[in-house]
């Protein structure tokens, strides 16, 4: 993490609010978006500035989970609803690589790699919409991405915290 980034986190946080907060988290777990935003980076950041007073940290950490969630929510229903039409347009681009790392990645660990996956960075925005694709039950993905969302916001979000309460 660099100054630029926490710039801009701040800059946008001060622009929207804690509505910036939901839709920073949405976009990094979103599908393909994801793949273009440093989550880990915007998290961190985050942390940094509940460090320096400017964020609350147990609001930012509700708002960044909750963000996550809907991110991974979006993908997971677009995967479910669309499977044909979504597998089909995945297939036809870029990121057909790293689809299909998710894909094996899923089929290897199952419902518990959508929990593992939230925390493989390359992987993670397109780990919902293939338990879409593949018919995992809604119980069964919130079951999994839930717990998996507040941990991963909650770890990186101490460790923005936490390093930058050493400087400040």
């Amino acid at each position: 993490m660099n100054e630029t980034d926490l710039v801009m986190v701040q800059d946008w946080v001060r622009q929207w609010g804690y509505l910036g907060i939901v839709i920073l988290m949405t976009l990094e777990s979103a599908p393909l978006v994801g793949l273009m935003l440093p989550g880990i980076f915007i998290t961190l950041s985050l942390g940094a500035l509940t460090a320096s007073g400017v964020l609350p940290f147990v609001e930012t950490w509700l708002l960044a989970a909750l963000g996550a969630m809907l991110g991974d929510s979006l993908g997971y229903w677009l995967g479910l609803l669309s499977s044909e039409e979504w597998h089909h347009r995945l297939h036809k681009t870029r990121f057909l690589q790293k689809r299909s790392k998710a894909s094996n990645y899923l089929d290897r660990y199952g419902a518990l790699g959508i929990a593992i996956g939230r925390f493989v960075w390359f992987v993670h925005p397109m780990v919902p919409p293939l338990a879409g694709i593949s018919g995992i039950s809604p119980q069964r993905f919130y079951l999994y991405d839930l717990p998996a969302c507040l941990l991963w916001v909650a770890l990186y979000l101490g460790l923005g915290h936490g390093f930058a309460s050493i400087w400040l």
